[in-house]
């Protein structure tokens, strides 16, 4: 597993609030996303998204992994939890916590032909 951030989403329980700060601290744009809710974030380094009437207080940072079911059984061996994989298009992620509760997830990108 190589534990990489490449990816982060800054929940929204007001989206136009949410574009109006980032884009105005950083610079970010935000447009729409592949689906209704949410908004990418052009500018950002790793890419980043926004979920729409999330509400959440704390950004959610992905780590790459290889194999994610792999790390969800590692995740749980742990005495962490781990929601089951989602798939979308660029691969499948799942939500996870710490053996303290500390959330993060998981991400594997699409592989070719899959």
């Amino acid at each position: 597993m190589s534990g990489q951030v490449t990816y982060f989403e800054l929940p929204s329980g007001d989206i136009e609030a949410t574009r109006r700060f980032w884009g105005s601290l950083f610079g970010w744009e935000f447009y729409e996303g592949n689906f209704p809710g949410y908004s990418m974030i052009k500018g950002s380094e790793p890419m980043g998204g926004a979920p729409h009437d999330d509400a959440s207080r704390h950004p959610r940072v992905f780590f790459a992994v290889d194999d994610l079911g792999a790390a969800i059984a590692r995740v749980r061996e742990l005495g962490g939890t781990a929601e089951e994989p989602v798939v979308i298009p660029s691969g499948a992620y799942a939500h996870c916590a710490d053996d303290q509760g500390v959330a993060f997830s998981l991400s594997q990108p699409a592989r070719n032909g899959d």
